[in-house]
């Protein structure tokens, strides 16, 4: 039952977020995902390297959301290395990830009292 409770938090999570800086939840969840991997790898990450670690998307789709993101400023295009693009998380990216984590442990105890949940 916990999986169905992380599902409806995530969306509850990113409701401020999606608002703020007009991101939808999938761009959000991809963003998230180059933060996490980018802080397991501490180096620059390919868009490849990205599909392999969230594989809730196509190809298509991750470069759509990779393309977003850059557009919008919360990814920065590092180099190039051979035919691959290389990406790192901009401040603003770093800024939104900040405020995600804020608004999920304010939601978190919201929705946990709400429901009578015990952490």
């Amino acid at each position: 039952m916990l999986q169905y409770y992380n599902h409806v938090l995530w969306f509850k999570v990113c409701r401020p977020a999606r608002y703020k800086y007009k991101l939808s939840v999938n761009s959000l969840l991809c963003l998230v995902g180059a933060y996490c991997y980018s802080q397991a790898i501490n180096k620059p990450f390919t868009g490849t390297n990205l599909l392999r670690f969230i594989p809730f998307f196509n190809d298509k789709r991750m470069k759509y959301y990779i393309r977003v993101l850059i557009d919008r400023g919360y990814l920065v295009q590092v180099d190039s290395y051979n035919k691959y693009l290389r990406y790192s998380i901009s401040l603003a990216g770093l800024r939104v990830i900040k405020e995600l984590n804020e608004s999920y442990d304010k939601e978190l105890v919201l929705f946990c009292s709400k429901y009578n949940i015990e952490l």
